[in-house]
């Protein structure tokens, strides 16, 4: 008998199964019941009477012991059936499965009856719903698996974003990322910017045809196969901006790494009758003052020295070791030209050929030097006065450290506080002499070392780079004197005994 409480039970949800039993009570006889199932009270479909008939049929014999079963499934039994309820939401087709294979074995095992498949499909679809919805009330009284319950799970949180935990960083992680970044951007941008102003490149030329109808991308790639460039995107990124696209003509150009990307633009702008007469190379000699530079270059007809007297005074080059306060003095870049041989271009823009000598200097002076600079305590720009001295005054680069050791000591002495250095009231004077007369050494100038003590206030020269490294490493003497031999070279002294005598004897230059 339980097996037919079972299948009945399975196949019609508790809910049928208690108005069938409130309607049919078990003194009542069954054929009441197999009678009411065409009374269109139940949700039996017609198709399916003739099951029921059977199957009620045959309960006939047992009706005492199978309305006991069945008052027992729904009485007692219901609150078992209601709490497994939530755990068969959890698979509705496990309970369809269950459902036919119910009657499907009882169809097999005990009568033999055939069943149709829409019937079961039908119950299986009902199931189904109701099992969806018990899931949902569920989980609405407070299923913390249901929506809304991971909150309270104890999951993995959410990973939190990269700009979130930036600015999340503990204050040392956050200053050391900021260290790290700015040393990584100072780092590219020293060496992008040697690629754009051709900076410490190795000696190269080679010849860079430019196409018909071609584009920027074009010409950046023919530049980066022949060895003139290193980064295509940055030679792209600077001629949009300097509207290279303009300027540029086809042809083919003799070019080479001493060119900047201006230089660069600038030459294949002359398109392919552009030749060596457009260019002109020029040596600027080490100890030239900054006025005989732009002469130089005015007589090359590189630019007008009064244009470059003009930009040099006033034009605010950005470089750290120019001082932004000396705007307005001529003088201002006197020792930063850096002598060397350039190329410029004929009729070229004063504050690019400037640029030219500034990058060359910034090159030059390393970082090292800065530091050596310290050690002796004094700044990159007394260090660059001191080595304009030195280069005035030296006849060789084999006695530059001795010149040099004579005038740290004197700076550094109380009995001979004077440089007395004829070189600095030559640089004053409207041209230069080759004796100095008692009048110009008494002239009143910042720049007479025989009437103020100490460096003048510029450098009166543009010294190379031998004299830049005599100024930060000066030969250990106790020179306090030296004087020309006339067979052009220096006798030093340690006493103005020994000096008086030598400049009044026979060997002296003068």
């Amino acid at each position: 008998m339980s097996d037919y409480r079972e299948n009945f039970e399975d196949t019609l949800d508790l809910d049928f199964l208690g108005s069938f039993l409130d309607k049919y009570k078990l003194e009542e006889d069954l054929d009441s019941a197999i009678g009411s199932l065409s009374s269109g009270n139940t949700r039996i479909e017609d198709d399916d009477l003739k099951f029921w008939n059977e199957y009620l049929s045959d309960c006939r014999a047992d009706s005492y012991e199978f309305g006991e079963e069945m008052s027992m499934s729904y009485k007692n039994g219901a609150g078992r059936r209601y709490e497994s309820r939530a755990a068969k939401s959890s698979s509705s087709s496990a309970l369809s499965d269950r459902t036919r294979t119910s009657k499907s074995q009882y169809g097999s095992r005990s009568r033999g009856y055939e069943r149709d498949d829409e019937f079961t499909k039908k119950i299986d679809i009902k199931s189904a719903a109701t099992s969806q919805r018990a899931g949902y009330d569920y989980n609405r009284r407070g299923n913390t698996s249901g929506r809304g319950g991971k909150r309270s799970s104890g999951g993995k949180p959410p990973r939190r974003g990269l700009v979130y935990r930036l600015f999340h960083l503990s204050g040392l992680s956050y200053f050391l990322f900021v260290i790290i970044i700015s040393g990584i951007l100072a780092v590219s941008g020293w060496i992008f910017a040697n690629d754009v102003f051709a900076l410490n490149k190795e000696p190269h030329t080679a010849i860079v045809n430019i196409p018909e109808d071609f584009t920027i991308g074009d010409v950046a790639s023919e530049l980066k196969e022949a060895g003139i460039i290193e980064y295509k995107w940055l030679f792209k990124l600077f001629s949009t901006i300097a509207n290279a696209k303009e300027k540029i003509d086809p042809g083919s150009y003799e070019l080479n790494t001493d060119l900047d990307y201006r230089a660069i633009i600038s030459k294949m702008h002359f398109g392919a009758s552009a030749g060596p007469d457009d260019i002109v190379e020029v040596t600027l000699p080490e100890g030239q003052t900054m006025y005989e530079i732009f002469e130089t270059l005015e007589k090359y007809g590189v630019c007008k020295a009064s244009a470059l007297l003009e930009v040099a005074a006033n034009y605010d080059f950005e470089y750290d070791f120019l001082d932004p306060s000396t705007l307005g003095n001529e003088s201002r870049l006197e020792g930063y030209l850096f002598p060397d041989t350039y190329e410029f271009y004929l009729d070229d823009e004063p504050e690019d050929v400037i640029i030219r000598f500034l990058n060359n200097f910034r090159a030059k002076v390393t970082e090292e030097m800065y530091e050596r600079a310290q050690e002796l305590g004094y700044t990159m720009d007394q260090i660059i006065i001191i080595a304009s001295l030195i280069e005035k005054e030296t006849s060789g680069d084999d006695e530059s450290p001795y010149i040099s050791s004579v005038i740290y000591n004197r700076l550094n002495s109380s009995a001979y506080p004077y440089l007395q250095i004829d070189a600095t009231i030559q640089y004053v004077l409207p041209e230069r002499k080759d004796k100095l007369s008692d009048e110009d050494i008494a002239i009143d100038s910042p720049y007479n070392t025989y009437k103020y003590e100490g460096l003048p206030p510029t450098p009166i020269a543009n010294p190379g780079l031998a004299s830049i490294e005599a100024a930060l490493y000066p030969a250990d003497t106790d020179y306090y004197f030296y004087a020309l031999h006339k067979d052009g070279y220096h006798e030093f002294f340690t006493n103005s005994d020994d000096f008086d005598e030598f400049v009044n004897g026979e060997y002296y230059g003068g």
